[in-house]
C-alpha cells in the first residue's frame, strides 16, 4: 500500500470518527435521558430546600455560627444554580416531558426565592417563615419524587 492510499484510509477513519462524534452529540434528548433529568433537578432542589430550612431553623434556635450557616447558604445556593442550568439547557422532547417539567420548575423558582429570604432574613421571625416556605417545597419535592418512582 502507497502512502498516498495509507494517508486516505486514516482521513477516511478520522472523517468517520468525527462524523459518528457529531452524530452522537446532535442527537435530540429522548423522553428518558430528560426524565432522569428532571429527577436529579428535583432532587438536588429537594436536598437544597432541606438544606435551607435545617439551616434557618438551627440559625433562629442560635445553634450555629454565622459562618457556617453562610456557607450552607451558599452551597445550597449554588445547588440550586446547577439545578436550574440544567432544567434551562434543554427543552423538552415530548408533551408528558413539558408537563413534569411545568410542575417542577415554580417549586425550583420557589425554592430559590425562599433560600434568598433565609439567607438575607433581617431577624428570626422572617427566617422562621422562610424554613417553614422551604420544609413545604421540600415535603412537596419528595411527593413529586415518589410520584415519578425516583425516592
Amino acid at each position: 500500500m502507497t502512502r498516498s492510499a495509507r494517508l486516505s484510509v486514516a482521513a477516511a477513519a478520522l472523517l468517520l470518527f468525527w462524523a459518528g462524534v457529531a452524530y452522537q452529540v446532535a442527537q435530540p434528548t429522548t423522553p428518558q435521558d430528560y426524565r432522569r433529568t428532571l429527577v436529579q433537578v428535583a432532587q438536588a432542589t429537594h436536598d437544597a430546600a432541606g438544606t435551607g430550612a435545617l439551616v434557618a431553623r438551627q440559625q433562629t434556635a442560635g445553634q450555629v455560627f454565622p459562618t457556617f450557616a453562610a456557607t450552607a447558604y451558599d452551597d445550597a445556593a449554588a445547588a440550586l444554580a446547577g439545578a436550574a442550568h440544567k432544567l434551562a439547557a434543554e427543552p423538552p422532547p415530548d408533551p408528558a416531558s413539558t408537563a413534569m417539567r411545568d410542575r417542577l420548575a415554580p417549586l425550583l423558582r420557589d425554592t430559590v426565592k425562599d433560600l434568598g429570604d433565609a439567607t438575607t432574613a433581617a431577624g428570626d421571625d422572617e427566617r422562621r417563615a422562610a424554613a417553614g416556605r422551604l420544609e413545604r417545597s421540600a415535603e412537596e419535592l419528595s411527593g413529586l419524587l415518589e410520584e415519578w418512582g425516583a425516592a
